[in-house]
């Protein structure tokens, strides 16, 4: 059986004259924005997200999207995505293709690309976003059913900082020295792992949070923000880790 690695989407033209078209019509951000977005929540029409680890190369958010509802189509002029689904099934839009995805499915968005996700699952979709580089406010909306599509990121009036337990929050503390777990009834469980012994794990996604996969001759096979399966890296010849590589390691149960 040929084991792939995950589906890497690049720019194309259309994505290009988009990004000129939006940015003409974009208005200044001029919402104030919090300090940081540790420890709250950012409520969006569509459901919400919230922070869960952060460090000087990556972010990576957990997302909640309701059922027939979808972000906006959207791209980030100078951030590379590493969308990773976590339950339920979606479709992820893109100018050139449709991607529909089920728990366990990862695609890798370069900057510039174009790109909706809507969630088809009645009850809704988990999926967690990694940004590299960490830049929040780096967004540019082309279309929006919400009104949403001259706007910037949402401003620190749409985050809430009290009662978090209510959206499932949890963060990960990016100095922390040892690996960090988070699960939630069997569905999927999420590590913060400086060091895993069982790398790679042929069941589990892989993110680099910094550091790097390399292979033969140290070439880079996986580098900073993006996200592969273990069963793929397996099969990698010569497989090595980067100094002080740091992994975000994913296990969907399905």
């Amino acid at each position: 059986m040929i084991i792939r690695p995950v589906k890497r989407i690049p720019l194309c033209a259309k994505d290009q004259a988009c990004l000129l078209t939006a940015r003409n019509h974009q208005r200044e951000t001029t919402n104030q924005q919090p300090e940081n977005y540790h420890n709250r929540v950012v409520i969006k029409p569509w459901g919400y997200e919230f922070l869960i680890t952060e460090n000087a190369f990556v972010a990576a958010w957990f997302l909640f999207i309701k059922k027939d509802h979808s972000t906006s189509m959207h791209c980030h002029p100078t951030k590379k995505t590493s969308l990773t689904l976590l339950s339920g099934k979606a479709l992820c839009n893109t100018f050139q293709h449709r991607h529909f995805l089920s728990a366990g499915d990862s695609l890798i968005i370069d900057p510039g690309v174009f790109h909706a996700t809507r969630a088809l699952s009645l009850d809704g979709i988990v999926l967690i976003e990694v940004e590299t580089p960490p830049a929040k406010l780096d967004l540019c909306r082309l279309e929006d059913k919400y009104g949403r599509q001259t706007q910037g990121y949402e401003s620190q009036a749409e985050t809430v900082t009290e009662n978090l337990h209510a959206f499932g929050y949890f963060c990960f503390d990016a100095l922390a020295q040892g690996p960090q777990h988070h699960s939630l009834d069997g569905r999927y469980a999420l590590s913060l792992e400086p060091n895993d012994k069982s790398f790679p794990d042929p069941g589990s996604l892989y993110c680099v949070c910094q550091g790097g996969c390399l292979g033969r001759n140290q070439e880079s096979i996986v580098t900073v923000g993006e996200t592969e399966r273990g069963s793929y890296l397996r099969h990698v010849p010569n497989l090595s880790l980067a100094e002080n590589t740091v992994f975000l390691k994913i296990n969907v149960f399905t």
